[in-house]
């Protein structure tokens, strides 16, 4: 099947683009997108509507304004700016990064010439085609102009509210009070608010037993998860079996025993018997994790084998933090992963801990966001999901006058 003439030349703009998008990124470098704060963000996405607005209306007197908006335009840039897309979930985002990798901007995607250029133009063309759509609303599905516009105002919050979105890292300590954290680039970000770490806790997965070969470094891809007292595995020819199980233990210094200890430190162990199938050898004793206070402990096997248990996998954790905003307002919240709180239009996330202390971590890592434009964002996802519902209700078409009208 040959592509069309109109086809091609619109893949053909497509990729003069992307040419000098790329001599843009080789002679001056990235885009700097800093200066895209308030006002000017807002101003420029102003305009930028008013033009689309301007270039509709004008369309009839010139070719270029009228194939702005047409099918393969929309296709074309759509399919571009597809591939930039791909580029970008494949390349590692690496600002350091060297080689043509580096140079040609794939390693710093959002302030890349070429991926810019083509996601400006593929907004134009759907931009163009939304006009259209409000024009000519009669005439269209409903489930089309609102995916057409909630997408069209996703892209336009992206290009025109990235410089006004500020967030930076917070490290909380219990009991510390801090207002303050630091950006990507090392600067201090003053918060309008203060936050106290009250608590910090942490849901852990059951603990995994693997085999150990020392002399390689290495683990056995099977374990054993310590679910119940009695649990066992057969791997690599050994059979493990968790004879008893303490989730808080500890063990006084030359002693090999641990024994349960609630205490600042404590870490989970698990009295194992380890049987050879092949011969009927077994051998028995403590294995843990350890903690920042406890050494761990494994369970020593012939030929440089061992039963090792690594530190235990956080399931879920949040902290409650005591939140004293500019007016003297005072609240407690919880805040962990996919659950952030919210102060005036500050969205506190849950990103990290002491990783190294676990479950008796004293710090909490939280990132701090505050992105005037998340309103406009919100409505479009909301438009997305009315999309989907219109679109199932009216099975692709809906009724005009007694006429289905499908486009």
């Amino acid at each position: 099947m040959t592509l069309e003439w109109g086809y091609k030349r619109a893949f053909l703009r497509c990729a003069l683009l992307f040419v000098v998008g790329t001599t843009l990124q080789l002679a001056i470098g990235d885009i700097d997108t800093s200066w895209l704060r308030h006002p000017w963000g807002l101003i420029l996405a102003v305009n930028y509507l008013y033009l689309l607005v301007v270039a509709y209306v004008l369309r009839d007197r010139w070719r270029w304004l009228r194939q702005l908006g047409d099918d393969k335009a929309c296709l074309s840039s759509l399919a571009a700016f597809g591939v930039m897309v791909i580029i970008f979930g494949l390349t590692r985002q690496d600002p350091a990064r060297e080689g043509w990798v580096g140079a040609m901007g794939f390693s710093r995607m959002t302030s890349s010439w070429p991926f810019n250029l083509l996601l400006f133009y593929f907004t134009t063309t759907l931009g163009v085609r939304v006009v259209s759509d409000i024009h000519h609303l009669r005439q269209r599905r409903m489930a089309t102009v609102l995916t057409h516009l909630a997408v069209f105002v996703l892209l336009v919050v992206g290009m025109f509210g990235s410089g006004d979105t500020v967030r930076c890292m917070v490290t909380a300590r219990v009991g510390v009070p801090v207002n303050a954290g630091r950006d990507d680039a090392g600067h201090t970000v003053t918060l309008p608010f203060a936050m106290t770490l009250d608590d910090f806790s942490i849901e852990e997965y059951p603990s995994k037993l693997y085999l150990l070969d020392t002399r390689r470094e290495s683990s056995s891809r099977e374990f054993l998860s310590v679910e119940a007292d009695g649990a066992e595995a057969v791997i690599d020819g050994w059979r493990i079996c968790a004879e008893h199980s303490v989730d808080m233990a500890g063990h006084i210094p030359g002693e090999s025993d641990w024994r349960a200890m609630k205490h600042v430190g404590a870490a989970p162990a698990v009295y194992v018997t380890a049987e050879r199938v092949a011969t009927g050898e077994r051998f028995s004793g403590w294995v843990s994790c350890g903690s920042h206070i406890f050494e761990p402990s494994y369970l020593m096997l012939p030929d440089g084998m061992a039963v090792a248990m690594p530190r235990r996998e956080a399931k879920r954790y949040l902290s409650r933090v005591d939140i004293m905003e500019e007016d003297g307002v005072r609240r407690d919240v919880e805040i962990e992963v996919n659950h952030p709180a919210r102060v005036g239009s500050w969205r506190i996330y849950q990103v990290g801990y002491d990783t190294s202390k676990g479950r008796w971590s004293d710090t909490s890592v939280l990132e701090c966001i505050r992105d005037p434009w998340y309103g406009a964002a919100h409505v479009a996802l909301w438009m997305l999901l009315a999309a989907g519902v219109v679109m199932f209700v009216t099975a692709g078409g809906r009724r005009i006058g007694g006429k289905e009208v499908k486009r």
